[in-house]
């Protein structure tokens, strides 16, 4: 009775499928946390770079609109 009392509570000792597994289930979890990294990054490049197109639009815009008022005053 004591050999089995014994065995239950002996460390249960690491084969190299329980490192395996252990080593497959971090590079999940790194995979993971890289495309999520990834995905965040592209979205904020995409929203800087479509902010930045719409300002320099809208300063040609406006730019644009002064010298057309410029040369319409300047004629009368």
């Amino acid at each position: 009775m004591n050999e089995a009392r014994d065995t239950a509570l002996a460390p249960r000792q690491l084969t190299v499928e329980d490192l395996k597994q252990k080593a497959l289930h971090v590079r999940d979890i790194a995979e993971s946390g890289v495309r999520t990294t990834l995905k965040q990054d592209t979205t904020r490049v995409l929203i800087v770079g479509a902010v930045a197109v719409v300002a320099v639009v809208s300063l040609a815009y406006y730019l644009g609109t002064r010298r057309g008022w410029d040369a319409v005053n300047d004629l009368g």
